[in-house]
Formats: structure tokens, C-alpha cells, sequence
């Protein structure tokens, strides 16, 4: 993301205006001398220029500093243009903060209406304030002035980050994530809050912690790895050098952050086979771009809304996001194209003037290209690369119901919404059945003195509990040991519903979804990691992992094609297929029941996922995809771990 410096004649939504220029990492000064503070945007008292004295000004010059009034009034004058500067940019910091601290009250559901035109006026002010500092930076550092610190600067690059982050929570767009980061990683290289700890003012101290929490969140969703390692380690030592120096009250709270960072980050890394070099392999999170059309001969489904629940009581966690969340929430975004972000690694110097003039330019030039095109065809400028997702960390039935209803409002026509729940299951011990029997489990107030504790029943999200929202297109994942009380939802309004349900049972060679997460949810993320995962697969060379996902990419594009060229496929599910990723989610579902149906370790009926309406029974029994996985097991050499129903020939690998 960027900065938006826009006229009010000229401005248009924060989704319509390009990349920023004015609040590039690039412009972020090392130093406050006259070589490096210099704005994108030529003036007067930034740019140097060279000229020759002419006789005239020599003399006039001579005759000022001969009359020590001239002098006086140009020292009062000079003042009182500083004493204006320092003002103004009070008054943008001031209304900045003002305007920051206004985000909270925003309300977390509804349109973009709602909240665009805020975060414009947001963007623009701080655009505003950054380049004035930048362009007055001497002036504002001189302690006769203002007495600008670096660590005030790195703090409104910091807020820079933090509304990036903000804005790609509510769009869904990882553009906005990876600008965040950009920012986040200019204020640690630039070393901004490295003398905080000299002032012994613990609010400080706070701060810096908190950007450290907060960047090493960004990091995790880019995936990351290296610099959260770096930023956990230095974190270690922030931590306890604060409760060293200041022996605060919650001390306990940030060696508790350190805990769950370092726990999430353990989690995943048992996953990930090991390369020769003992290195990890690497891994797409993100579903890459594909430009494959499905013609199923009616309007095409787009995937709208989607929330994500996670209410285990025992998860891996970090901050508000569990891991199940996690794996989720990048099933659900595209990789961006390498030429479309941003690299955050270039180095941190300052750039020419000339060279900003032309991305200036350059900028200018996409920005009425994209303001023309969106105003030819305004459908597509409200088009979103990605669904728009609600994150909900153990979040009460009635706070559910609040973001269900919203979301179910703002879906529009073939657009679907998508429930992902990751709970406890619960089954109620009284005679209820059907709809409202159980399922799963939502965060309830802990019992108080004068609060009697309620039945755990009135705190469970029923498959009844869904029905008025399946009036428009409803797809369901729900990862629970209760996930089958979702079976048969009924379909009383004739609209596509579709539920994918977790085994209710795993075989004890499984290990523990509090060490790794759900195995189901992670065959719906990354289908290779759950096949490694229960084949004890540790070490793989990359090349050998490579050719293991062009295998499962295969697969999965041939059980796209099976489902879709079957006639007794459900209907509303070769609908919900149209959108991508839905596809997805449907075809490693399929795909998961494949692989663990042929695993030795699983025979219980309970132990295999379940669909609603069931998917054609020919779809886990093809033997062309069946065929696909004898050799996927051969070039991973763990076929011991498997028994197919058909005859396999041998295969050379």
C-alpha cells in the first residue's frame, strides 16, 4: 500500500488509487542533512540549486549585513517561518492521531462505505505529515524549534504500517500486507526506536514492543520465516530488558507473547521436511493464479464473504490467530505476482530525485488509466482479487450470529458465503435430536459470583442455528469432533448449501492437534504437508518435493475434472465449483478421503471425512487418480504406508 496524496476535486476510493509514491520506505532519511532530506515533490525550501552571484546581489547582500536591522528583522522573520512550520506540523500530527485513534470506533462489520471514506481522510493526512517532516526535517529536529526525535519519526511510520495492516484486514488484499511489512522493516532498519530504552520511560519501552508484535504478525502472514527468527530473538531481549529496567506489571503477558510466537512457529516447522543442506523446503501457501474457466452453463458463483472461526479451548495460537485460522486464511488469497510487490529487501538510501520524478509520473499515468477503465466499467472496479474475510478468535454464539447476519447481507447475487468453524464439539444430553442435538461449541463468560454457570447447550452453534442464512448460497467446513451433527442441514429455499466435515476420530499414530493443528484443515491448505504429515516424512530433498507437488497438482486437476464431467454430481455443488476457491476446497477434500482411506492407520469409518450433498462414490475409486497416488507414494518412498483397492503396477522411480 502507499500513501494517497489527493485533491478533493480528484479523489476517488482508497481501492481505486494506485500504488503510493509519497510514503515510500526510499524516502525515509538516515540523517537530517541537507544531502538526503529531499522531498518527492520539488520546493523551494528542499531543493538546492546553483547559481552565480551578479554584482547587483553582491551588493545588496553587502549592504544587508552591513546594517544590523536588516539583520534583526530577517532573524525575526526566519522565526516566525519556523515557529509556522512547527504549528502546522503539530496540527497534522495532532489530527493524525486523532484520526488513527478513530479507527477503533469504526464498526468491524458492515459496507465499505462504512469505513472507506475514513481511511481516506486517514491515508491523506498521514500522507501529509510525511512528506512535510520530511521536507522540514532540520528545522523540526532543531531543539530551538520542535526538537523532532527519531523515535517520534519511526513512530508515525510505524502508524503508516499499522494502517496498511488495518486496511488489508478489511480488504482482504495482500498488496496492503506486504506495504505494511515494507514500513514495519524501514523503522528496523533504520534503527528508529533503538534509543528508546535511554529515556527510561517505560510507555516507550511498550511501544517498541508492540511494533515488534505487531511486525512479527505481519511477517508470520508473509510467511517470513527468517525475519521472524530475528525478530523473536531481539524481541527475547527487549523483554527482558524491560522487566529488568522498569519490573512492570505485565512482564508475565510479554514472556507469555514470546511463548506463542515460538509455539506457532515450532508447530509448523514439524510439518515441513528438511532438505539435504538442512534447510526447509520450500512452500506456496497461497493458491497461485490460474485463469481456468468452468463452464457449468449458469451464472458463475464468486466466493464473497468468509469467516473464520476458531474456538478451540486447547489451540496453538498467536495474538487473536490460531493456527487452523492461519492455513485458512491463505487458502483463501492469492499469490500476488513477484512484479506486483513491493520488495521490502532493496536497500533504504536515498533515490534520486529524477528517478522518484518518474515513478511519480509513472504513477500518475496508472492512476487516470485506472480511474478511466474504472469509470468505463465500474462492475469490475469493485471487483475483489480475494474474498473479504472476518477473523474470530473465540468469538460468543451471539458475536457469530452478528457477523453471520452481516455478511449474509452484503453478499450479493451468485455469491456465496463461507463458514469455516474450528471447535469443540458438543452433543446435548438431552433428548434432542435433529437440527438442534449439538454441534459445535462457541466461547462463553467465565462464571461469576453473582452468575450462576449456564448449560454448555444455550453456548452451542446448531445446524439449526444456520438455517435462515441458507436463503443464499452457504458453504460450511467445520473441523469438530462433533462435525457430523451438520450432516443433514436441511435445504428448506432451494439454495446451493454444501458442508465439509473433519473426521470425528484420528488413529493414535496421529499427532495431537495441539502440536500441529488440525490434520483436516491442513490437507485443505496444503494437501503434501498432510500426506508427509501421516507418512512420517521428515526429510526430502527439494527437487523430490517439487516433483511430489507437481504430482498433487495433478491429481487435484484431475479430480476437478472427474467431479464436473460426472452426471450425478450434486448440482449445487457443480455450481459452488465455478469458483476457484471452492474448487479448491472440494477437490483436496476429495483428495484427502483418497489418501487417508488408503493409509493403514485409518479403518474407522469415524476417521474420514464426510460432504453434504456426498460427493459420486467414483470419485475416491478412479483408478487413473488412484494410479497418480502409487506413484506419488513411490517417489516419496513411503508405499508401506499404504494399501490401494486396485492391482498397481511396478513403477521405476
Amino acid at each position: 500500500m502507499s500513501g494517497y496524496d489527493k485533491s478533493k476535486q480528484d479523489r476517488t476510493s482508497l481501492q481505486e488509487i494506485p500504488a503510493p509514491i509519497v510514503l515510500s520506505p526510499t524516502s525515509i532519511t538516515p540523517a537530517p542533512t541537507a544531502a538526503t532530506i529531499i522531498p518527492l515533490t520539488s520546493t523551494p525550501a528542499a531543493t538546492t540549486t546553483t547559481t552565480t552571484t551578479t554584482p547587483a546581489v553582491a551588493a545588496a547582500t553587502a549592504a544587508t549585513s552591513s546594517n544590523p536591522a536588516s539583520v534583526v528583522v530577517a532573524n525575526d522573520e526566519e522565526a516566525i517561518r519556523h515557529q509556522k512550520l512547527v504549528e502546522e506540523f503539530q496540527y497534522l500530527l495532532e489530527k493524525s492521531q486523532s484520526l488513527f485513534s478513530g479507527l477503533r470506533d469504526l464498526p468491524p462489520t458492515g459496507s465499505h462505505r462504512q469505513w472507506r471514506p475514513y481511511f481516506e481522510k486517514t491515508f491523506e493526512v498521514y500522507t501529509k505529515l510525511w512528506k512535510f517532516q520530511q521536507s522540514h526535517r532540520p528545522i523540526l529536529e532543531d531543539k530551538n524549534n520542535y526538537g523532532l526525535k527519531r523515535w517520534e519519526v519511526g513512530e508515525i511510520a510505524s502508524k503508516i504500517g499499522q494502517l496498511y495492516y488495518h486496511y488489508y484486514l478489511r480488504t482482504s488484499e495482500t498488496n496492503y500486507l506486504n506495504e505494511a511489512c515494507v514500513f514495519y522493516d524501514a523503522v528496523h532498519s533504520r534503527q528508529y526506536f533503538k534509543d528508546i530504552l535511554e529515556v527510561k520511560n517505560p510507555a516507550l519501552m511498550i511501544k517498541k514492543l508492540r511494533y515488534y508484535a505487531r511486525f512479527i504478525v505481519v511477517c508470520l502472514l508473509l510467511n517470513k520465516d527468517d525475519s521472524i527468527r530475528t525478530l523473536i530473538g531481539e524481541l527475547e531481549g527487549l523483554v527482558e530488558e524491560y522487566a529488568k529496567s522498569f519490573k512492570p506489571p505485565d512482564a508475565k503477558e510479554w514472556q507469555l507473547v514470546l511463548e506463542e510466537i515460538t509455539t506457532f512457529m515450532e508447530a509448523e516447522k514439524k510439518l515441513v521436511p528438511i532438505r539435504g543442506d538442512r534447510t526447509p523446503v520450500t512452500i506456496v501457501h497461497r493458491m497461485l493464479f490460474n485463469t481456468r474457466e468452468k463452464d457449468i452453463g449458469r451464472p458463475k458463483m464468486k466466493l464473497q464473504e468468509a469467516i473464520l472461526v476458531g474456538n478451540y479451548q486447547k489451540q496453538i495460537k498467536f495474538s487473536e490467530l490460531t493456527l487452523d485460522m492461519y492455513r485458512i486464511l491463505q487458502s483463501l488469497e492469492r499469490q500476488p505476482p513477484a512484479n506486483a510487490l513491493r520488495s521490502n529487501t532493496r536497500p533504504m538510501e536515498y533515490t534520486s530525485l529524477n528517478s522518484e520524478k518518474k515513478e511519480r509520473e509513472e504513477g500518475q499515468i496508472a492512476a487516470a488509466r485506472t480511474n478511466n477503465t474504472q469509470t468505463a466499467q465500474p462492475d469490475k472496479a469493485m471487483k475483489r482479487t480475494n474474498p473479504h474475510k472476518y477473523l474470530l478468535y473465540r468469538p460468543s454464539l451471539s458475536q457469530l450470529l452478528v457477523y453471520l447476519a452481516t455478511a449474509y447481507k452484503d453478499i450479493g447475487e451468485n455469491s456465496a458465503l463461507l463458514l469455516y468453524i474450528s471447535a469443540d464439539g458438543y452433543v446435548c444430553p438431552e433428548a434432542r435430536m435433529g437440527i438442534f442435538g449439538g454441534g459445535a461449541l462457541t466461547a462463553q463468560r467465565k462464571p461469576t459470583a453473582d452468575r450462576v454457570e449456564t448449560t454448555s447447550s444455550i453456548h452451542c452453534l446448531n445446524p439449526g442455528d444456520l438455517l435462515p442464512f441458507t436463503r443464499k448460497p452457504l458453504f460450511l467446513i467445520v473441523d469438530c469432533d462433533n462435525s457430523v451433527a451438520f450432516k443433514n442441514i436441511p435445504n428448506l429455499f432451494d439454495q446451493p448449501v454444501m458442508c465439509l466435515l473433519s473426521p470425528t476420530e484420528y488413529p493414535s499414530s496421529v499427532q495431537d492437534k495441539s502440536e500441529i493443528g488440525s490434520l483436516f484443515t491442513l490437507f485443505l491448505h496444503t494437501p503434501l504437508l498432510g500426506f508427509c504429515s501421516i507418512s512420517d516424512i521428515g526429510n526430502l530433498d527439494q527437487d523430490k518435493w517439487d516433483e511430489c507437488v507437481t504430482m498433487i497438482s495433478n491429481m487435484e486437476r484431475k479430480i476437478g475434472d472427474s467431479l464436473l464431467s460426472d452426471t450425478s454430481l450434486d448440482p449445487f455443488v457443480r455450481r459452488f465449483m465455478a469458483d476457484e476457491f471452492l474448487w479448491t476446497f472440494i477437490v483436496r477434500f476429495v483428495l484427502c478421503s483418497i489418501i487417508l482411506r488408503c493409509h493403514s492407520s485409518f479403518k474407522d469409518e469415524k476417521s474420514f471425512p464426510t460432504s453434504y450433498p456426498a460427493l459420486p462414490e467414483a470419485a475416491y475409486l478412479s483408478q487413473d487418480i488412484l494410479l497418480m497416488f502409487h506413484e506419488l507414494t513411490l517417489v516419496a518412498d513411503v508405499r508401506t504406508y499404504f494399501t490401494l483397492p486396485i492391482s498397481t503396477p511396478s513403477i521405476e522411480v
